[in-house]
């Protein structure tokens, strides 16, 4: 009854340690095949241009699209930019540039290329772009353009940053320059010509004075513009009087 009941115990004790070898083999031949990465949160998901073509909602379910170089899943909003979905030509790729030009057959290198446009359009494509952070799901960013392999800014995005600062500024600045000088007000006819004249509220300003209307000459610009002039401030060189228009009218007539 004892050398049965040994025999028994020694079964048991061959079987666990045959178990707890092959699970240690396992475990060791399983480490060296497969490798875990962990991503920081400050690290992003890269894609190249070959891998974010893929989610096209063919060879891929999800649909995926770029702008600026950061990449965004789209896939809720299958009924726009869905197969033969009017915004399709946006998926697989930054197409950027096409979201101010509206040319949705540009497969050129340039698609992605913004720095020519101008400051009204570049600041409307960052407005794009906040849009999809908080309408869709962020993904990554694309290795090309704006980012390299490693998720790090390109000298084309340190650029692109000087440029976006550069216009901010001259936005407010345009913002000062229309308190100073508001828009007049315009209208047309085939009788009378162009006629230009100023209020308390011309350009969409609000204010306290009507002026006079006045050719305003900016540097750069090739022709000048219609602002309203306080009293105050008529001694200006930018500022040229309307010809045949009486120096304290609040309205002229512009023959072209």
């Amino acid at each position: 009854m004892e050398s049965q009941f040994l025999k028994f115990n020694t079964k048991i004790f061959l079987s666990t340690v045959t178990f707890v070898a092959l699970a240690i083999f396992i475990q060791n031949y399983f480490s060296d095949k497969v490798k875990v990465v962990k991503l920081n949160k400050s690290q992003k998901n890269v894609y190249d241009s070959s891998e974010l073509l893929n989610y096209n909602g063919k060879d891929l379910d999800q649909l995926y699209l770029a702008v600026l170089g950061s990449i965004f899943d789209v896939t809720a909003g299958k009924r726009h930019y869905g197969e033969g979905e009017s915004y399709h030509y946006f998926v697989g790729k930054d197409g950027s540039r096409a979201l101010i030009t509206g040319n949705f057959r540009d497969e050129s290198a340039d698609k992605d290329h913004v720095l020519d446009l101008t400051c009204d359009n570049i600041l409307n494509l960052l407005k794009w772009r906040r849009t999809f952070r908080e309408k869709y799901i962020y993904i990554g960013v694309l290795n090309g353009r704006y980012y390299n392999e490693n998720g790090e800014e390109t000298k084309y995005m340190a650029i692109l940053k000087e440029r976006i600062s550069e216009c901010r500024k001259a936005k407010e600045e345009e913002k000062r320059q229309e308190k100073l000088f508001p828009p007049c007000n315009m209208a047309w006819s085939k009788d009378e010509g162009t006629r230009v004249w100023c209020t308390g509220s011309s350009g969409g300003v609000l204010r306290n004075w009507e002026g006079v209307p006045r050719q305003l000459y900016t540097p750069g610009e090739a022709k000048p513009t219609c602002v309203c002039v306080s009293e105050d401030k008529l001694n200006n060189s930018l500022l040229k009087e309307y010809e045949n228009c009486p120096e304290t009218s609040k309205q002229c007539i512009v023959k072209s």
